[in-house]
């Protein structure tokens, strides 16, 4: 009997903390307007200061993902070899036609559908809000039927980065975890909740000069708790049905990976109390709802790319992930999010929140 040892050489990871970044962002962006979308269908259910918050989503993570994927690609310069060197039977290169189309059709829609509340800062006294004024580019309208054009177009587009993420992800054959179906499903399902989780920290750095209660309508708390429920009940549906497809080792039998899957477990049951509490919408409730699906939207990305990457292809060695502090780690991670903060609060200026539903749709219809 001849016994034979494979000894493997250390190797980098393959997906950084970057790549988790951008599936967030990303994915927050096409999951808000989706529900953007249906928040125009139905915009008499639904206040302004929500669809504005979505539409805000889904411009500022068009904006960030991408930046955070430039990162995983170790250098900027990197990204034209994407567009001079095209592959088309590659999901990756196909993204780099995709992506620039979703991030430019959704600073667009946010655009169309502020422009009325931009056009308010001509009359301030603030001379920088004059000049924000500006981007209005004329006085011309654009109607209700003309804006729901504009974001159903938006949100095929941003399917098409759900198909590609997924499925990059999902043709790797060496990563059994990822080479299945349930995968790309899963980080579908819960980019709803990263949706929900910035849209309501945008509506908690909203300005507040009006009551809460009478900014907000029924049908905003009614969108915000039908998406937690489902996308929460769906995530513990396929959690253990993605952690049951490795046939060379039982996450079941190891620990450190019952803990993970215990945190990812209690963070959906989490998100789905707040919904079924959620009784109105407060700037109390937005940050608790921000930080349960943030925390839950992140650390499902993070164990399913990067934790998956420590499970040992040929031996069983242990290969521990340790987070290193600077860009590459945690630093680019605050960073990301202190760009996406920025963005936001100064979007946020833009925002009349003192519009009803009823005005809103006056002056999308002119």
């Amino acid at each position: 009997m001849n016994i034979t040892e494979v000894l493997i050489q250390p190797q980098a990871t393959a997906w950084l903390p970057w790549a988790v970044q951008y599936f967030l962002y990303i994915g927050s962006s096409y999951a808000a307007a989706i529900l953007f979308l249906l928040s125009l269908i139905f915009q008499q259910h639904t206040s302004h200061k929500m669809r504005s918050a979505l539409v805000l989503t889904v411009a500022i993570g068009a904006i960030v993902g991408p930046l955070a994927l430039t990162g995983d690609l170790h250098q900027p310069g990197r990204a034209w070899h994407f567009f001079f060197h095209l592959t088309p039977w590659s999901w990756m290169s196909l993204g780099s036609l995709f992506l620039p189309l979703f991030s430019a059709l959704a600073v667009v829609t946010a655009w169309l559908y502020l422009r009325d509340d931009i056009a308010e800062l001509k009359n301030s006294t603030n001379p920088i809000a004059k000049l924000v004024g500006l981007l209005t580019l004329g006085d011309w309208k654009i109607t209700h039927t003309q804006m729901i054009i504009v974001a159903a177009i938006t949100t095929l587009s941003g399917l098409s980065i759900a198909l590609y993420t997924g499925a990059e992800i999902a043709i790797i054959e060496s990563r059994p975890l990822w080479n299945q179906a349930a995968s790309p499903i899963l980080w579908f399902v819960t980019a709803f909740l990263g949706a929900i989780g910035f849209s309501s920290l945008l509506l908690f750095l909203f300005p507040s000069s009006d009551t809460d209660k009478t900014s907000m309508s029924e049908g905003d708390a009614s969108l915000i708790k039908r998406t937690l429920v489902l996308s929460s009940v769906l995530s513990l549906i396929l959690v253990p049905l993605w952690a049951s497809n490795n046939p060379t080792f039982s996450l079941y039998e190891n620990q450190a990976w019952i803990t993970r899957l215990g945190l990812l477990s209690l963070g959906f049951i989490a998100c789905f109390v707040v919904a079924q509490t959620l009784k109105n919408l407060n700037r109390a409730s937005f940050i608790i709802i921000t930080a349960t699906t943030l925390f839950t939207s992140f650390y499902l990305r993070w164990v399913t790319m990067m934790d998956v990457q420590t499970i040992p292809k040929f031996d069983v060695g242990a290969y521990p992930y340790e987070l290193p502090m600077g860009g590459a780690g945690l630093l680019g991670i605050l960073g990301m999010f202190g760009l996406w903060m920025a963005l936001a609060l100064a979007a946020s200026e833009i925002v009349n929140t003192k519009k009803t539903s009823l005005s809103t749709t006056t002056h999308t219809t002119k």
